[in-house]
């Protein structure tokens, strides 16, 4: 029996792939399209899944909501799509991840929710650096978000100095993660066959990648 125990989740697939040349979404890892891998880990852990891209022709077929960005005061941003998932859900919280992060550990992700409803944003953070694109965040902050964009910001990061964020640690992150893939992100070709030789050297199949021991089903 399948055991749901988290609302939504969103995908962020409106980037422009300009360095590879090919819609991201798209691409194979053992034959299996980036944007399937991910949307097949989410559903394991949520209830609804809303992808924002522009181009809702790649996600046909999928058990997805589709949204384009709703705001456009500002450059193209994560956070412009952030605001588009957060709206087009009641869910009062959703983690974030973007479509070319395949390596989803899903016990990393169920920890960090156990802080969501308390804060705007639970966001790991590994020595100086963020990670906003494998994060939660509240729907609580949408007013925020868009004053934030209005005023002519659109970095996630910067928008961190005015809400009430949770950073999870090194140690925590690597409690369950310890290798951190799941914050390693395919923007190269060089990405591309790194992300191949992370799969072949785990002997996984492409949509058992979410590095979660138990059975969820």
């Amino acid at each position: 029996m399948k055991s749901k125990r988290l609302g939504g989740a969103i995908v962020l697939a409106g980037g422009e792939s300009s360095r590879l040349g090919f819609p991201k979404p798209l691409l194979k890892l053992n034959g299996v399209p980036l944007i399937e891998i991910i949307v097949s880990q989410l559903s394991l852990l949520f209830e609804e899944i809303t992808a924002v891209t522009d181009r809702e022709d790649l996600f046909a077929g999928l058990p997805v909501k589709l949204t384009g960005d709703l705001l456009t005061g500002c450059e193209k941003s994560p956070l412009r799509g952030i605001h588009a998932g957060l709206s087009v859900s009641g869910r009062p919280y959703q983690f974030v991840v973007a479509c070319d992060m395949p390596f989803i550990n899903l016990d990393l992700v169920r920890y960090m929710a156990a802080f969501a409803a308390d804060y705007d944003a639970v966001v790991p953070r590994t020595g100086s650096y963020y990670q906003p694109l494998h994060a939660f965040y509240n729907r609580s902050s949408l007013a925020s978000i868009e004053s934030f964009i209005e005023g002519g910001r659109c970095k996630v990061i910067d928008y961190y100095d005015t809400i009430r964020m949770r950073p999870v640690g090194y140690s925590e992150v690597t409690r369950f993660d310890p290798e951190q893939r799941s914050f390693f992100n395919i923007n190269t070709w060089d990405d591309y066959h790194a992300a191949q030789q992370m799969l072949s050297e785990q002997e996984q199949d492409p949509l058992k990648l979410a590095g979660h021991r138990g059975k969820e089903r």
